[in-house]
């Protein structure tokens, strides 16, 4: 906890992380706590009802975001310690493992701004934990219902969830024993298959993107490469602790992760779930593995001399710390560790640093000013905006109707300039247009607005454009 509170530190008091800034925005809104209560858990909304009442309590819309980072990433790394130790691990190995599933830079990008997915992860291994208790009903119990909150959680642990549930029974030989495993999966199964049934089609919906790529071949590097990208660092210790999949939950958690990776393949341009977010989440099952790996190096288990093995597992938790250290507190305009920055080509996905938003630390102050200043304009207006500046706009933009552009194909290697969306939609409107966007970047593929916007205000490095066709 104290660890990721660091960044928020230094970037007080505005918070880090795309979608925290969204959490902001459905709480100024009080989207999820004025929804019916059938609509609520239509949707994974237990994390936006917390931030919600924790903004209506504190009066502040990013604070809350500054609070939960820390916050939730100490409780993933506590109940990750609980389930390791209840699964036998010892108390220095539960604690590494802890340690890197929270602290290594992967670790660290979930923090950064996936608390839904933390919230979600918090709940799982609690079930795991359980798991490995002695199987009393009042455990089944307490089984269910963290089920029915990681449902309500995040989507993607819910699937990792009800995976395992259905691999576990499976392997049960009595019909009793399986239906005692799987009953403790119901509620979350059942509120899962509620939040995808769509009653306009009647039928399950799983959205799906479009992945670009040149060939199946390339796809396959791609995705490969960022698996190898995440997990490299570690490798030498994964290596020597790769017999740590033979418990269940993290031997069906990888599977899970991997399969869904990888699924693209299967449909060329056709299926994806988020395949990087999948590889992302493999951090868990692999902190246990590095965990591992360094006990058995440690304790000269492995084919290596023991001053040897000793070495490598030390220099690669010593590299690890570097790494680390230069995520957390680096600016990306100063990222000097060539592994976030030059060589990293999957920027979309592993962010350069934790010291940023979804624009630069540095201009959040200029884009309040800029979004207060177009609200104060007299007359009927609308801002046609990137999901970036739009975040912001939806807390501190009162009197302007605004339009969102979302980033496209994020899981694709091919990437696309908003260009054309900005005066297409642009286009569409009876009022007069603005957008918000640097006088010059390179920031999201676009260096600055198409020629139809004029600038016509300046705040710093950011800028107000009116659209005159």
């Amino acid at each position: 906890m104290f660890v990721r509170a660091i960044p928020e530190v230094l970037s007080w008091p505005y918070p880090i992380g795309f979608d925290t800034i969204v959490y902001a925005g459905y709480a100024v809104r009080g989207t999820f706590v004025r929804m019916p209560v059938l609509q609520v858990f239509k949707t994974t909304s237990l994390l936006y009802i917390i931030y919600t009442l924790l903004y209506k309590a504190l009066e502040d819309p990013l604070l809350p975001a500054k609070l939960l980072g820390p916050l939730l990433t100490g409780l993933v790394g506590f109940t990750i310690y609980l389930y390791g130790r209840a699964a036998g691990y010892k108390p220095g190995t539960s604690l590494l493992a802890s340690l890197l599933a929270t602290t290594y830079f992967v670790g660290l990008r979930i923090s950064w701004e996936m608390y839904r997915q933390m919230l979600g992860t918090i709940f799982l291994f609690l079930i795991f934990y359980l798991e490995t208790r002695p199987q009393t009903k009042t455990n089944r119990l307490g089984q269910a219902v963290l089920s029915f909150l990681t449902a309500w959680s995040h989507e993607f642990i819910t699937v990792i969830l009800l995976s395992h549930k259905a691999i576990q029974s499976l392997g049960k030989r009595h019909p009793y024993k399986i239906i005692e495993e799987a009953l403790t999966a119901v509620p979350a199964g059942l509120l899962f298959l509620y939040q995808i049934y769509s009653p306009s089609t009647g039928a399950l919906q799983v959205p799906v993107l479009q992945v670009a790529s040149p060939t199946p071949l390339h796809l396959f590097l791609y995705i490969t490469g960022f698996v190898l990208y995440l997990y490299l660092p570690l490798a030498p210790l994964i290596v020597f602790g790769i017999g740590e999949l033979g418990k269940p939950q993290l031997r069906d958690f990888a599977i899970v992760c991997l399969l869904l990776t990888y699924l693209p393949l299967l449909s060329i341009g056709i299926l994806d779930i988020l395949w990087f977010r999948w590889t992302i989440l493999l951090v868990y099952p692999v902190a246990f593995l590095a965990a591992g790996g360094f006990e058995r190096l440690v304790k000269g288990e492995a084919p290596l001399s023991r001053e040897t093995a000793r070495r490598l597992a030390v220099a690669t938790l010593v590299l690890n710390v570097v790494f680390t250290a230069t995520y957390l507190v680096l600016p990306p305009e100063g990222q000097f560790n060539k592994y976030f920055g030059d060589w990293n080509m999957y920027k979309q996905f592993m962010q350069t640093s934790m010291l940023q938003s979804c624009i630069p630390l540095r201009d959040i102050p200029p884009t309040i000013e800029a979004i207060k200043w177009v609200d104060s304009l007299p007359g009927n207006k609308t801002l046609v905006l990137h999901e970036a500046f739009h975040n912001w706009a939806q807390i501190y933009a009162k009197n302007t109707r605004l339009v969102r552009i979302n980033e496209q194909k994020l899981s694709s290697p091919i990437r696309q300039n908003i260009s054309q969306l900005l005066v297409a939609l642009a286009e569409k409107q009876n009022t007069t247009v603005y957008t918000i966007w640097w006088t010059n970047t390179t920031w999201y593929n676009m260096s600055s607005p198409p020629p139809q916007y004029k600038l016509i205000k300046t705040f710093h490095d950011i800028a107000v454009y009116v659209y005159q066709p």
